[in-house]
Formats: C-alpha cells, sequence, structure tokens
C-alpha cells in the first residue's frame, strides 16, 4: 500500500472546485501507465462533517481484444 502520491513519479492528484458550492473534485492521473500500475486505489477524505471513503480497480490490458475478452467478467 502507498500511502503518499509524490513517491511515484508517473502518479499526479488533480483537485478543483465543483460542482456544488463548498465541494471539491479530485481525481488520479497515471502516466504513462504500465501494467505495474494495476491494482485497487482508494481516496480518504475528511473534514469538520465527517469522512468518506471510495476505492476503484485498475486493470491494465495491452490491446483492445483482451477488454472484449474479459468485459463481464469479474477481474
Amino acid at each position: 500500500m502507498e500511502l503518499l502520491p509524490g513517491d511515484r513519479e508517473n502518479l499526479a492528484i488533480q483537485t478543483r472546485g465543483g460542482p456544488e458550492k463548498h465541494e471539491v473534485t479530485g481525481w488520479v492521473l497515471i502516466s504513462p501507465l504500465s501494467k505495474e500500475d494495476a491494482g485497487e486505489y482508494e481516496c480518504h477524505a475528511s473534514n469538520a462533517k465527517g469522512e468518506a471513503t471510495a476505492s476503484a480497480k485498475i486493470h491494465v490490458v495491452e490491446t483492445l481484444h483482451e477488454i472484449a475478452l474479459t468485459k463481464g467478467r469479474e477481474w
């Protein structure tokens, strides 16, 4: 588990205001993407009103053909 994005040269965290007043939207940019970047990523946020956590899995494929073969299948 990596706790800080600054430990990886190909990973950047971006944020901007919105979409609603007093909200912030954030996302992760991984460039260039490689097979080693595959895995589960988690986002943890907290403020005076509480805490929230979200996660996403990244699967890296070599060709578009791999997507067609695995579509609908649990990774």
